[in-house]
């Protein structure tokens, strides 16, 4: 059925391609380099390769160790340039033995799961060549598939084929002895945490929170079309009461289209803008509202931030990154649907009175007027740092497990 779809469905086109192109690339890597450990890294997507990028650095600070890394999306694989990935490829087609063929050419010391994307195949393909294999990062909400009587039985056998499993929580690791009650099963944190605190160690401008204060920067980022009836007109309020401070939008998705809707509200309300298409000090520009016109520089722009709003809460696909701010000392605003892969993180921010969850432009503007207060908004972004100070290690810890022979 899926072939079928190939020539009308681009990243189908592209997954199947590539996935023809794996064994090749195998035995290009096998035969030209000469590791004396090769770790096999497995994720699905752009957003699970965050769960093993401060791993993979670590692994990589000794030469001798190879690193691969598959991808079942072309969305991740187009989008991963990482400088320690030493082979990348898709995910070899789902057949033993395509499996088979794939894994006997590298054999490497291990292959590691990132969070979810687990295939039955490959773990029993492991098995038979005596491949260890580690799930890291798993989280099973308490409404999963994962839990139910069939979702239970399906995955049960895979799950107990798995040499190591290392869950994010506490409540993760509950929920797995749910399926299978191993002790050998043990919850190791979030090295996403460690991957957001890493990144902020290379921005240049960090802005104290007494500077945040005297020149307000409202940041509103990645934010989908559904963010919008939410946002304008009422963000404007924000400048009324204070000529300098600065209002900066940066879209999900860059497109003109998008430019020129945000450029429509601001001139309905006789303001000032200016478009930017780099990183800079945002406080040299004399304009009020900024339009972030390029990808990359987010995470340092939350360095330069009184509060944060990040969209997606309003979509069906939930919040994006919400560590960046919460590493800055940004308190955050979002949506309500944050029951995606940073549930767990917006759950802790919340609970710490870090973020806060909107569901109206009302909620919204009552939120940003609460944290005008010196007192709550200091509160909040302490809150904010201390939450991912708590959750770092997640690394250490896991590599000792992956190295460990």
């Amino acid at each position: 059925m899926i072939i079928l779809l190939i020539p009308f469905n681009r990243k189908i086109r592209d997954g199947f391609i590539g996935r023809l192109k794996t064994r090749k690339k195998l035995a290009d890597f096998k035969n030209n380099t000469s590791f004396s450990e090769i770790y096999w890294f497995h994720v699905s997507s752009h957003g699970e390769f965050q769960q093993i990028q401060s791993i993979i650095e670590e692994i990589k600070r000794d030469k001798n160790r190879g690193v691969i890394v598959s991808f079942f999306s072309p969305s991740g694989f187009n989008n991963v340039h990482n400088e320690n990935i030493d082979c990348k490829i898709y995910l070899p087609f789902d057949d033993l033995l395509s499996v088979y063929r794939s894994l006997k050419i590298v054999q490497p010391s291990k292959l590691i799961f990132a969070s979810y994307d687990v295939w039955p195949n490959i773990v029993f393909i492991c098995q038979l060549l005596n491949i260890k294999t580690m799930l890291i990062s798993l989280r099973i909400h308490s409404n999963s598939f994962k839990l139910s009587l069939m979702g239970r039985s399906l995955y049960k056998s895979t799950y107990q084929s798995i040499n190591q499993i290392f869950t994010v929580s506490t409540k993760d690791l509950s929920n797995l002895r749910k399926i299978i009650n191993d002790k050998k099963f043990v919850a190791m944190g979030n090295p996403r945490f460690d991957v957001a605190n890493n990144k902020s160690q290379g921005v240049d401008i960090k802005l104290s929170y007494d500077e945040r204060i005297q020149k307000k920067l409202f940041l509103f980022a990645s934010l989908w079309p559904e963010d919008h009836s939410i946002l304008f007109p009422k963000i404007f309020d924000l400048l009324k009461d204070d000529e300098s401070s600065k209002i900066v939008l940066v879209p999900h998705e860059l497109s003109d289209s998008i430019t020129n809707y945000y450029v429509d509200q601001i001139e309905k309300n006789n303001l000032s803008y200016k478009i930017i298409d780099a990183y800079m000090d945002l406080r040299n520009i004399e304009q009020n509202i900024i339009i972030v016109n390029t990808v990359g520089i987010l995470y340092k722009l939350y360095w330069q931030a009184y509060i944060a709003y990040v969209g997606g809460g309003f979509s069906k696909n939930g919040i994006h990154n919400i560590m960046e701010p919460a590493v800055a000392g940004n308190p955050v605003i979002f949506g309500p649907n944050h029951s995606n892969s940073n549930f767990l993180e917006a759950r802790q921010l919340l609970n710490k009175s870090a973020a806060f969850e909107v569901s109206s432009s009302e909620e919204l503007m009552h939120r940003f007027n609460r944290l005008l207060d010196r007192n709550f908004y200091l509160s909040a972004s302490d809150a904010s740092k201390s939450v991912i100070d708590n959750n770092l290690g997640s690394t250490k810890k896991l590599i000792s497990k992956i190295l460990d022979e």
